[in-house]
This record gives C-alpha cells, sequence and structure tokens, in this order.
C-alpha cells in the first residue's frame, strides 16, 4: 500500500485554491496518528457514490468525530450541505502536495 496518492482536481469546488487540471499529493497516512482539524483540505470518498472522490475542505468537526466538508467555491460545490456530515472512514487523506495546471 503506497502512502502517497496524486488526484486530478476534476471541477471548480475549490477555486480560487484548486483548479480544474491542478494535480493534488495526498498522504493517505495523515490522520493514522493525528486528527483530522478545521481548515484541512482532504480527498473524500463521496458519501452516496463510493466510487467518486471530492476534494474538500473541513470547515466543522463535531463531538461526535464526524466531519462537515466544503468546497472553497460554494456556489459550484456539492459538499456536507448537501449530504450532510461525514464518517472518518470516508477522508482518504489529506492534501500533502499540489501541482497547479
Amino acid at each position: 500500500m503506497f502512502p502517497i496518492l496524486r488526484f486530478k482536481v476534476q471541477d471548480k469546488s475549490m477555486e480560487p485554491t484548486f483548479k480544474a487540471g491542478d494535480y493534488v499529493l495526498v498522504n493517505k497516512m495523515a490522520y493514522r496518528f493525528a486528527k483530522p482539524s478545521r481548515g484541512d483540505v482532504v480527498v473524500i470518498k463521496h458519501p452516496i457514490e463510493r466510487d467518486m472522490f471530492l476534494l474538500k475542505r473541513i470547515s466543522v468537526i463535531t463531538n461526535s468525530d464526524k466531519f462537515y466538508v466544503v468546497g472553497d467555491n460554494r456556489d459550484f460545490s456539492k459538499d456536507s450541505r448537501h449530504f450532510g456530515a461525514i464518517e472518518k472512514d470516508l477522508i482518504v487523506g489529506k492534501v500533502w502536495f499540489s501541482v497547479k495546471k
């Protein structure tokens, strides 16, 4: 199991931080010994369409260890406002590095 994954940004839900065509490197081990923090940018498995991945920012962490994630470009983002809080097991990893288009 390789701890770093590469994902290509597919849409404009995280603009201006990340644009369609950018690549991000994701550290899958980031939360093995640490907890996710508010403001972290993460790749998650879509909570409904499990074969789809989303790039989002953690905006709220609840007492029950659920996470609300949002896109930086709120007008074009399908996020926790649409599908609710997510469980930690849906977090693939934390964005570690990006390569701009």
